[in-house]
């Protein structure tokens, strides 16, 4: 049974209209994505798994750089409509397929994908190590998993302020850039994902040590990550089948 909760979905769909206005001007986001095609290695003939494609943002940067092909998985109808006018007007609909469906349920055939993609997207999982067994059982022998994501830890109690502190380290500067970047609009949005994170609803983001560990749990055989340049906390995982 899938563990993304009623309200994150409502969440997405109460954000979809909103989201390349706010998270996709966000320089940093941007940078993130570009990273994480780079460390794919993608290469023409590859097929991709987009997890949590939402409005295209990575999908249409793995087609741009190679002439690959590409499934784009999300569980927020009203992201992926955004997703697939953005197709259609691009004429990209030969090279790209978009499903509903829940990352943490994956539906496909063992060995059907040389990279797996997600940036920003699994740390709405709460239960990660099941997803990432799932994850590699439809990568292909050799295939890679790319991970982008917020090297946060909000694991511990609510209560305890040491783990405030340290999220609150951590959101600060986001929130600069969000105002920077996406206006007051950006900053609303990113000071209510914010509150989301502190309090873990929906929101359930883990280091990348403890994401390194996981793929290691999960039967991948190699795994690097690097920071982004100029912003280590946003960082860029490749694990490998």
């Amino acid at each position: 049974m899938s563990d993304t909760t009623e309200l994150t979905q409502q969440w997405f769909k109460n954000w979809s209209n909103d989201y390349d206005n706010t998270l996709g001007k966000i320089k940093r986001h941007q940078q993130l994505l570009d990273m994480a095609v780079k460390i794919s290695k993608v290469k023409g003939s590859e097929r991709v798994l987009d997890i949590g494609v939402g409005t295209g943002l990575l999908a249409l940067k793995f087609l741009a750089k190679a002439g690959c092909t590409v499934v784009g998985i999300d569980y927020s109808r009203d992201m992926m409509d955004i997703c697939t006018d953005k197709i259609k007007k691009l004429n990209l609909g030969n090279r790209i397929e978009c499903k509903i469906m829940d990352a943490a349920a994956l539906d496909f055939p063992k060995n059907s994908f040389d990279i797996a993609a997600a940036t920003v997207t699994l740390h709405h999982i709460k239960n990660k190590l099941p997803v990432i067994k799932a994850i590699r059982n439809v990568l292909k022998p050799g295939g890679r998993f790319v991970l982008g994501d917020l090297d946060m830890d909000t694991t511990g109690s609510h209560t305890n302020p040491k783990r405030l502190a340290r999220i609150l380290d951590y959101l600060m500067p986001e929130l600069v850039e969000a105002l920077k970047d996406g206006g007051v609009q950006g900053f609303s949005r990113m000071y209510d994902n914010g509150k989301k994170h502190i309090l873990n609803d929906g929101e359930y983001c883990v280091s990348f040590e403890q994401w390194s560990d996981l793929c290691y749990k999960a039967g991948f055989t190699k795994v690097v990550y690097k920071s982004m340049p100029n912003f280590e906390r946003f960082k860029v995982l490749c694990a490998y089948k």
